[in-house]
């Protein structure tokens, strides 16, 4: 079993909205990624996706893009991105929502053909100037709340093949620093990979850190960061 992840998809399905507005390289980026996806994903692989799944604003609306996502092979996790607007709050509406083999997590862990997965959406990092400072820091404070909820659970399942994978939105330090409270808590978990996504911006991609920290290696997998091809991250016996 191979292990990948893609974030930032950002379907439109059910909206109209697309990203093509945001630069000629996005036109067609489902097709990009779909056609990429079935070159490369096998059934029984794990696809990882951290975020801004769909541009929905029910969940309702959101059925079409999963119906997009059904389709293509292997088996999928989302944790929540900031423009996931579409995330139902109920549990029993997620799990009716989801094609079979799609995983949802907030607030839980998973043990998924062995594979221990923890995630929580993130929040923005500011300056310490920020007049938006107070409403980040309380975004944080909650973020942190939902993660340490998945580690705990994470605990309750057993030993898995191989150590966690670390799913976040937002990535899980500030711009230029590879250290913060959520990097202490991924190494305190064992996990050894935490993907994120979120920046769009060269100015964005060249700030964050990526690479080996302490144990965990850290990779950005937005969709146009990677060319709208998932990216592999390692294979499981």
């Amino acid at each position: 079993m191979r292990i990948w992840a893609i974030a930032d998809l950002h379907l439109g399905f059910s909206t109209g909205k697309w990203m093509d507005r945001f630069g000629s390289h996005w036109e067609g980026h489902h097709l990009k990624v779909e056609a990429n996806w079935k070159d490369r994903i096998a059934p029984q692989d794990l696809v990882l996706l951290p975020g801004d799944f769909s541009w929905a604003m029910k969940y309702e609306d959101a059925r079409v893009d999963f119906s997009w996502l059904a389709t293509l092979p292997g088996r999928k996790v989302l944790v929540k991105g900031n423009h996931d607007y579409w995330w139902p709050k109920s549990v029993a509406r997620m799990e009716e929502l989801l094609p079979p083999g799609t995983y949802a997590m907030k607030r839980k862990a998973l043990m998924i053909d062995g594979v221990p997965l923890i995630g929580v959406r993130g929040a923005d990092f500011v300056p310490p100037d920020s007049p938006d400072l107070p409403a980040a820091q309380a975004a944080l404070e909650r973020e942190q709340k939902e993660f340490e909820l998945s580690i705990a659970h994470l605990r309750t399942l057993g030993s898995g093949r191989c150590p966690p994978i670390a799913l976040f939105h937002h990535p899980p330090f500030p711009p230029q620093s590879a250290e913060s409270f959520f990097t202490r808590m991924i190494e305190e978990s064992g996990a050894t990979i935490c993907v994120y996504g979120h920046l769009h911006t060269l100015a964005d991609w060249e700030r964050t850190f990526q690479g080996e920290s302490k144990g965990v290696t850290y990779r950005l997998v937005a969709c146009d960061y990677l060319n709208f091809v998932p990216l592999l991250l390692k294979e499981v016996e």
